[in-house]
């Protein structure tokens, strides 16, 4: 479907009953990442993948869904903000974007190799991670003024997310395994519970000793750090899941966790639900927010198919 600045209104999920649905599907590119500062302003990013159109934006505002042109040809794997008139969309050759609440500009940055994922404790404190799988990788900050690049202990592969709960607080995830910590003055390797075979692609948290990581390649990850080591996340059974990427926690504790094959979790009042046989089923989830336990979008599409498929788009919505 091309969405050409369309404006989709929202299905109503079952009153008084939260329930999963798929407000906006089959679209013509891939959705790669939510955030949002509030349930009226969410924000999601993605693209074609090199397959048709280029980058995809679009904002919710509570009732509907609106496509904002940037211009951009390259897909965009991240966007994360500071505020409604701060936020930040990262992606494939090392293009970084601004939107000021009212327009968008492009932020020069010293790479071209895709950026998958970004976060900051400020606006002149924001870091963006990347590379090229299985080959290289690289780490970038901004200080308010220009992106440099950043030196983080080399791995290998590529670096796929970064979460922080404060400027001295930050940890990035990659290939290989890696967990790596910032404490305000030097990155340094974490100890992985699920080995150096197992990548994991997203974290994030609500405070420093408490957050979580997901991946897994054929088999679903998902660990927690409680301030002293990463495990297993307790309670969760992933027997039959599939690999792992989508993850969001809010301020309550609350998480949701998405992956390949229409893998669901949702985590609230100290008990995780499996959601993977409710529809929407079979497509892949790559990205999550949430808004308390009962507003959470999981988006994603067919982003593990080859370059020049055709692309299917898809946001899934838990909510009354």
């Amino acid at each position: 479907m091309n969405r050409a600045l369309a404006v989709v209104a929202v299905f109503a999920g079952a009153c008084g009953q939260a329930q999963w649905s798929a407000p906006e599907q089959n679209l013509d590119r891939i959705v790669l990442s939510a955030w949002g500062s509030s349930g009226s302003d969410v924000w999601f990013a993605g693209g074609g993948l090199g397959s048709g159109p280029g980058a995809l934006v679009l904002h919710f505002d509570g009732a509907q869904f609106v496509e904002h042109p940037t211009g951009a040809s390259q897909t965009l794997w991240w966007v994360f903000g500071r505020s409604p008139s701060s936020v930040w969309f990262v992606g494939e050759k090392g293009l970084a974007l601004r939107w000021n609440g009212q327009s968008f500009a492009t932020v020069p940055t010293p790479t071209q190799e895709t950026l998958y994922g970004a976060w900051g404790a400020s606006d002149d404190d924001v870091w963006a991670v990347g590379g090229t799988p299985d080959s290289s990788s690289t780490a970038l900050h901004f200080d308010g003024n220009a992106w440099s690049a950043a030196n983080l202990p080399s791995m290998g592969g590529a670096y796929f997310k970064v979460w922080g709960a404060a400027r001295d607080c930050v940890y990035a995830v990659g290939q290989g395994g890696t967990i790596l910590h910032f404490d305000g003055s030097a990155w340094t390797r974490m100890a992985n519970p699920a080995g150096a075979n197992t990548p994991l692609v997203t974290v994030a948290g609500r405070a420093c000793d408490d957050v979580y990581a997901v991946g897994g390649a054929a088999n679903g990850v998902a660990l927690h750090f409680d301030g002293a080591a990463w495990s297993p996340v307790a309670g969760l059974a992933l027997d039959n899941a599939n690999g792992l990427a989508a993850l969001a926690v809010d301020a309550s504790g609350d998480v949701a966790i998405g992956g390949l094959g229409g893998d669901k979790f949702r985590f609230h009042a100290g008990a995780w639900a499996d959601d993977s046989l409710l529809d929407p089923r079979g497509s892949d989830f790559h990205g999550a927010w949430l808004d308390g336990a009962e507003d959470i979008f999981l988006v994603g599409g067919n982003f593990v198919a080859p370059p020049g498929a055709p692309r299917q788009g898809i946001i899934a919505r838990y909510a009354r």
